[in-house]
C-alpha cells in the first residue's frame, strides 16, 4: 500500500488542537470518560488456600485505585473460575460481593477450591488405523500434571484432523471422564472410524469462460488419492487465489451408492473477467521550495482477467497528478497538472509449471515542476516471479530496466547524472508471520533485498563528453516485531530495525556516480518522523541568477541505520493512540558512519483503523535538532509506518 506522508509547515493552530486532542483522549481519566465516580478501594480475596492473592489479582479486569466498572467484577469471577479450572480443580465456584463507602468501594471474591485434579492417563477405543501410541502424541498433557480440560479438547481436535486427512471423513471422536482415588482423571477416547473414502473422479460446475485446466491445476487433491481434508482446503484457497472466482465450494457425491468411492465436485461462480476501477488519492509532494504542497492522484484502471479462458491477465493503469502549491520560494499558489504516469502489466500465472506467476510491466512517467525538481522522464520494463511457500516463506525475483532522462541542462545535470540507463536483478526473501497484514498484534515479519544494478549516465565534465559505468550491490535487511505489551496485553508493542548499504564493484565511487533512483532516503512520516521527507542527509541547494533559492535536493546516500519502537493503544471504536520513538541516519560512505551522529525524534499520533487500512496523524519531535531545523513536523500516511 502507498504510503502518503504530509508535512504541514506552519499550521501551527491545527497542530496544537490534534496534539492536544490526543493527549486528552490518552491521558483522560477513566471516570471522566464512564461518568462514574465509584473506585475501588481494595480488592480482598477469601478462600484461596492454594493460589497466592498477587497472583490472582493479576488476572483481574479490575484494579485498586481505579473506576469501578460492574461488568468487570461480572466478568473477574468468569477469570478466576477459568484460572483455577485450568490448573485442575474441577469443581471450583466463585462468588463475590462489593461493600460500598461512600464513593469507594471494595470488591471480595469468595473462592471454594474444591479437589485439585490430576491427570493420569487416556485409554483409546476403537482405534485400528493408528495405535494408541501415535494416538496419545496428539495430546499434550502428561501423567501428574494438573487436569486441563483444554488440552483434552485441544488433543481431540488433533487426532479427529489426523483420521479426516487420512481417508477418514466420517471419523467420530468423543471422550469420557472417570475419577478414580478421589483425585486422578482417566480420559477414555471412543473412535468411530468409518469407512477409507477414495476421490475416484473429479467434476467442475458453474465455470463459464475458465477452462477446467485452471482448476485442476490448483489442485493439491488428485484423482484415486484418499480423502484428505487438508489437502482439498488447500487446493480450495488455491482456486480462490486464482483471482478468477467469487465463490468456490466442494461436495463429496458418492460413485454407485458406494460410500467408499466418491466424486469431488467443485462448485465455483466465475468473477466478470473485464474490469474497471477509478480511485482517487492526495497525498504530500516537494521539498524546500513547495512546502504546503499538495497531490491529487487521479487512477483509471481497465483489465481483463482471463484472457482466453487461461487465467492471463492484462491491465492498463493511467494516473494524472495535479499539484496545488507555490512552485518556488515566492510564487503563488496555483492548481497544474505535474505528472503523468501510464503503465501497462502483463501476468502469467504460472511460470515454469508451477504455482509462480510472472509479471511483465512497462511504464512511463512524465514529471514537470515543481513535483519534481525539473522536467524528467522515466521509462522502466520489468518481469518479476514470486512463489510462497508453507513455512511462512515467500521469494521474488526479477530483472528490470530503467531509462531516466532529465531536460537538458537541467537541475538534475547540475548535482547528479540526469540521464541514467539502469540494469537490475533482485532477489528478495521474505519470511511474514504476521496475524494482521494491516494492523498486526502478534509475530514478526522478515525481509532481505538483493539488487545487483550495472547503471551508464553518459555526462559532460569539463567540457567532454563521456560515460560513467557502475556496477554495484544493494542489500536492505529489515525486521519487525509485534507483541503484546507487558503491562497492558491489548497494547500492541511494534518495533522495527533496518540496515541498508551500496557496496560498488571495483572500487569505491562518489555518491554522484550511483543514480538518483537508486539512492538510500531517510527521513518522513515511515522512517523517522519529525523530519521532513528524504531530508536526512546531505542536501543540495540551487539559486537563480538572483542569488534566490532555486531549488533544494536530497542527494541521498549508500549506507543506512534506522531503528522504530511504538506503542499501539486502541482507545475506542476504530481510534488508536500512538507513541513513538525513531533513530538513525544515513551517510555516503561507510568510514564516515559514527553512533555520534544518529538522528532521534519522538512523538505521538492518532491512527483510524478503517477496512483499508490505518489512516494516521502523526506528530514528531526531533531530539537534538540543528540550528536551522525546525523543533518538530506533522506527517499524515496511510498505513502504519512499519
Amino acid at each position: 500500500m502507498r504510503e502518503l506522508s504530509w508535512i504541514l509547515a506552519g499550521k501551527w493552530n491545527f497542530r496544537a488542537v490534534l496534539l492536544a486532542l490526543v493527549i486528552g483522549i490518552i491521558c483522560l481519566p477513566a471516570h471522566a470518560r464512564a461518568g462514574s465516580k465509584l473506585k475501588v478501594e481494595k480488592i480482598v480475596f477469601t478462600g484461596n488456600h492454594s493460589i497466592p492473592e498477587k497472583t490472582l489479582k493479576s488476572i483481574l479486569k479490575s484494579r485498586e485505585k481505579k473506576e469501578f466498572n460492574p461488568r468487570f467484577f461480572k466478568l473477574d469471577r468468569i477469570l478466576l473460575s477459568n484460572y483455577y479450572t485450568l490448573r485442575g480443580f474441577r469443581d471450583v465456584y466463585v462468588s463475590g460481593k462489593v461493600t460500598k463507602t461512600g464513593n469507594k468501594v471494595v470488591l471480595e471474591y469468595i473462592i471454594r477450591e474444591g479437589i485439585s485434579f490430576k491427570f493420569n492417563q487416556l485409554k483409546f477405543v476403537g482405534n485400528e488405523q493408528f495405535s494408541s501410541a501415535q494416538l496419545r502424541e496428539y495430546f499434550r498433557i502428561r501423567p501428574g500434571q494438573p487436569y486441563e480440560r483444554p488440552a483434552i479438547e485441544q488433543g481431540l481436535n488433533a487426532v479427529e484432523n489426523l483420521y479426516l486427512d487420512n481417508g477418514k471423513p466420517y471419523v467420530l471422536v468423543n471422550d469420557r471422564e472417570e475419577v478414580v482415588d478421589d483425585s486422578l482423571v482417566n480420559v477414555i477416547v471412543y473412535i468411530q472410524e468409518g469407512e477409507t473414502v477414495r476421490i475416484v473422479d473429479m467434476k467442475y460446475e458453474g465455470k463459464k469462460l475458465a477452462k477446467s485446466f485452471l482448476i485442476r491445476r490448483e489442485l493439491e487433491i488428485h484423482k484415486n488419492d484418499v480423502y484428505s481434508r487438508k489437502k482439498i482446503e488447500t487446493s480450495q484457497r488455491n482456486i480462490y487465489s486464482t483471482g478468477l472466482f467469487k465463490f468456490v465450494h466442494y461436495r463429496l457425491a458418492p460413485v454407485n451408492d458406494d460410500p467408499t468411492r466418491v466424486l469431488l465436485v467443485w462448485e465455483v461462480v466465475e468473477r466478470k473477467p473485464v474490469w474497471l476501477a477509478l480511485r482517487f488519492g492526495i497525498g504530500r509532494q516537494g521539498g524546500e521550495t513547495a512546502n504546503n504542497a499538495t497531490t491529487f492522484d487521479i487512477t483509471a484502471e481497465a483489465g481483463h482477467r482471463n484472457l482466453f479462458g487461461t487465467a492471463r491477465q492484462i491491465s492498463f493503469k493511467v494516473v494524472p497528478s495535479f499539484f496545488y502549491g507555490s512552485p518556488g520560494s515566492d510564487a503563488p499558489n496555483s492548481f497544474t497538472l505535474s505528472r503523468n504516469y501510464y503503465s501497462f502489466t502483463y501476468v502469467e500465472p504460472w511460470v515454469m509449471n508451477t504455482r509462480t506467476p510472472g509479471v511483465f510491466n512497462v511504464s512511463y512517467s512524465d514529471e514537470k515542476p515543481p513535483v519534481s525538481p525539473q522536467e524528467l522522464n522515466i521509462l522502466s520494463a520489468s518481469f518479476n516471479i514470486s512463489h510462497i511457500f508453507e513455512n511462512y516463506w515467500s521469494y521474488k525475483a526479477g530483472v528490470s530496466l530503467q531509462r531516466v532522462r532529465a531536460q537538458a541542462r537541467s537541475i538534475l545535470e547540475e548535482v547528479s547524472q540526469g540521464r541514467d540507463l539502469i540494469y537490475a536483478l533482485s532477489i528478495n526473501p521474505v519470511r511474514d508471520k504476521r496475524d494482521n497484514l494491516l494492523n498486526p498484534h502478534r509475530g514478526h515479519l522478515t525481509e532481505f533485498s538483493n539488487k545487483f544494478v550495472y547503471s551508464t549516465s553518459p555526462r559532460t565534465i569539463s567540457g567532454r563528453e563521456t560515460t560513467v559505468r557502475n556496477t554495484f550491490y544493494k542489500l536492505v535487511m529489515q525486521w519487525s516485531r509485534y507483541q503484546p505489551f507487558r503491562f497492558k496485553r491489548r497494547w500492541t508493542l511494534a518495533t522495527r530495525v533496518r540496515t541498508s548499504g551500496i557496496l560498488e564493484a571495483g572500487g569505491r565511487k562518489l555518491i554522484d556516480d550511483i543514480p538518483i533512483t537508486e539512492r538510500f532516503y531517510l527521513g518522513g512520516g515511515s522512517s523517522i518522523r519529525g523530519y521532513k521527507e528524504q531530508f536526512i542527509g546531505r542536501r543540495d541547494t540551487l539559486y537563480t541568477d538572483t542569488g534566490e533559492i532555486k531549488d533544494i535536493i536530497p542527494k541521498g546516500g549508500k549506507f543506512v541505520l534506522l531503528a522504530n519502537v511504538e506503542l499501539r493503544i486502541p482507545l475506542f471504536w476504530l481510534f488508536y493512540g500512538e507513541v513513538f520513538v525513531d533513530a538513525g541516519n544515513l551517510w555516503e560512505e561507510l568510514e564516515q558512519i559514527r553512533p555520534a551522529d544518529i538522528k532521534a525524534s519522538t512523538g505521538l499520533g492518532l491512527a483510524i483503523v478503517t477496512p483499508f487500512g490505518p489512516i494516521r496523524f502523526d506528530y514528531g519531535f526531533k531530539l537534538f535538532p540543528e540550528k536551522e531545523e525546525s523543533a518538530s513536523n506533522f506527517h499524515i500516511g496511510i498505513s502504519f509506518a512499519f
